[in-house]
Formats: C-alpha cells, structure tokens, sequence
C-alpha cells in the first residue's frame, strides 16, 4: 500500500504528465498510439492512479520535450505537506519514543518561535 504522501506524487506527475501532454498539443488517444498502449494507461497515469514504468516515464517526457526531472515536485516547505512527513516518521516509532519526540519537537519551536525572525537567518554557524 502506497503511503499519503507515495499518492499525492503520483496525482502531481500525473498532472504534470498531463499538462506537459497539452502543452505539447497531443491527445491521450495519439499518446497511447504512439506507445502502443491503450488510452485507459494513459489516463490512469495522468489521474495518478498508476505510476509509469521509468522507461515509459522516460518516453513520455521525450515525447513531450521536456526533462523527466520536470515532472517531479519540489520540496514543499508548507506546514501540512511537513506535518505529513513527520506522521510517517513517528509511525515508525514506539508510542514511548513519539511521546518524547513530540515534546522535544514542542520545545524546540517554541524556541525558535520566539526568537526575532530577522535574526533567525542572520545565525551564524557554531566553530
């Protein structure tokens, strides 16, 4: 079973698959063609449904004209996007050991929220 975060990459390279596909003005019908797969792969694709093999990843973007790289996200630095990887890392953990983390975790931004935020770039490093 894919994790949450597993799904929503593969709902935004399916995205990106298919805005790149419009972008380069083909149909899901002349892509399958093209690949000698069926329509339906396509569209489970673009739906993120199913991941593309990288080979198929790979002549998807050729097709395309774009880099594969493209089709990826970048990191988010968005609280919700953040939270969700720190669920599946304390998924990992014992009950104990999430208790602890959780507390060290409210520590540590209650400390940095308090300091000015101008200053908080301004750091320099430790010797």
């Amino acid at each position: 079973m894919a994790s949450r975060a597993e799904e929503e990459i593969a709902v935004q390279v399916g995205r990106a698959l298919a805005n790149a596909r419009l972008n380069a003005g083909r149909s899901q019908e002349e892509v399958a063609e093209i690949l000698e797969i069926d329509k339906q792969t396509i569209s489970r694709i673009e739906n993120g449904k199913s991941w593309p093999s990288p080979a198929r990843l790979v002549a998807l973007a050729t097709l395309y004209g774009i880099e594969v790289g493209n089709l990826f996200p970048s990191p988010s630095t968005g609280s919700r996007h953040i939270a969700g990887d720190i669920i599946e890392l304390l998924d990992r953990l014992s009950p104990k050991d999430r208790v602890w983390v959780r507390r060290w975790l409210k520590q540590l931004c209650g400390r940095l929220a308090t300091e000015p935020a101008d200053l908080i770039g301004r750091r320099k490093p430790r010797s």
